[in-house]
């Protein structure tokens, strides 16, 4: 039978969400943009719209979300409480289309 999700361990998720980028070599400079990723977690009556509303301003931009996750996601209509989903920043091409 198929599980509609995979829940992960807290540990995990904490691990992930404060892990930091390792340290430049000696001589080399740090790369300056840093894509900052969030974590949301599902509740009941979350959908992949909303959640990217909340995130980006736009409903529409879901797609970014969707990409991000395609690993838990196979339906982007059939999200399910207690996913954990990546929220990544906007590409420079979207961020700069909101303002």
């Amino acid at each position: 039978s198929e599980i509609p999700f995979r829940r992960e361990d807290p540990e995990a998720v904490r691990a992930l969400a404060s892990a930091q980028a390792p340290a430049a070599p000696e001589g080399e400079e740090a790369p300056k943009a840093v894509s900052r990723v969030e974590l949301v977690t599902v509740q009941p009556g979350y959908t992949l719209w909303g959640i990217s509303r909340r995130s980006y301003g736009r409903g529409i931009l879901y797609v970014q979300i969707f990409e991000a996750n395609r690993d838990q996601i196979r339906d982007p209509d059939l999200i399910y409480p207690g996913q954990i989903f990546k929220v990544p920043d906007l590409p420079p091409e979207d961020a700069a289309a909101e303002r």
